[in-house]
């Protein structure tokens, strides 16, 4: 063994050929270490395009539906033969907050029944994915204009898509559509289930076979709520048998005796595309 070449720590230099070997080392780690990255970064998923307006309050005129949940039946603009097309837009609460309890309780202050009514409303937008919601706070004194009854023709068109069972994963729209980056998935989980709770309507995130996302809200079999059944199966893969309903450009899923259950995460993707179709069909 050569004495001269051994190399103790706190030698202040290192020999030349102990130098020279950790020199080859890192010429070989660096470059390994900046495909690895590349490689990691390309499988991680895209940053959420997802927009809330914070700050910023935005006037919508739309006719007001409550069933079945508070949502703005509102004038996108004209189709190619001049007729008007339309865009439903749910509506959430301050926080982690519902709209329906607030919305009644402005009725009794404005002594008037807002349902089918033309109503212009004051709140914050988020929006993403071809959806937006309307948040709005009662403390902001959100009813602007209360107007009358919408003609029935501007009324909600309804078709009946039967019964299906529908793969996907239930998220709380108001994070996923705006407010929180990620607003889906275990890393999101407790956050939704409380915004769920408070009576923010769940949606059920769909994957169809072309690599689309949809969108369905979760109702029970007779328009109820059903925030509680669902909280247990937030942020997780799971197929729901409903009675599905094409309500103006939003699908709703009118949940069967619960019929909620878990599913492998390969499931997702092997969902009925029946639904998709319609949309694609019947709404333009």
């Amino acid at each position: 063994m050569n004495n001269a070449e051994f190399y103790i720590g706190w030698m202040p230099k290192a020999p030349s050929s102990f130098a020279k070997q950790i020199r080859r080392v890192l010429l070989f780690l660096l470059p390994l270490a900046v495909i690895v990255a590349l490689l990691m970064a390309s499988f991680q998923k895209k940053f959420s395009s997802a927009n809330f307006e914070f700050g910023t309050l935005t006037e919508v005129k739309g006719i007001y539906i409550n069933n079945p949940l508070p949502m703005l039946k509102v004038v996108a603009g004209k189709d190619i033969w001049g007729n008007a097309s339309y865009i439903t837009i749910p509506l959430v609460g301050y926080g982690k907050h519902g709209a329906a309890t607030a919305l009644m309780e402005l009725e009794k202050e404005k002594n008037s029944a807002f349902n089918n009514k033309e109503l212009t409303l004051k709140g914050t937008l988020l929006y993403s994915d071809g959806k937006t919601l309307l948040q709005i706070n009662k403390d902001e004194n959100p009813v602007v204009k209360i107007g009358g009854v919408a003609h029935s023709t501007l009324l909600t068109a309804q078709k009946d898509l039967g019964v299906q069972t529908i793969n996907g994963e239930i998220i709380d729209p108001k994070c996923y559509f705006g407010v929180m980056k990620p607003g889906e998935g275990k890393v999101h989980r407790d956050c939704a289930i409380r915004c769920i709770l408070g009576g923010i309507p769940p949606v059920l995130k769909v994957l169809n076979e072309k690599g689309e996302q949809n969108y369905y809200l979760i109702v029970g079999p007779n328009g109820e709520p059903m925030n509680e059944t669902v909280q247990d199966y937030v942020a997780e893969p799971v197929a729901i048998t409903a009675h599905v309903v094409q309500q103006d450009d939003w699908i709703i899923l009118y949940v069967m005796d619960k019929k909620i259950n878990r599913i492998s995460g390969i499931s997702l993707y092997k969902s009925p595309t029946e639904i998709a179709s319609c949309i694609d069909g019947c709404m333009k």
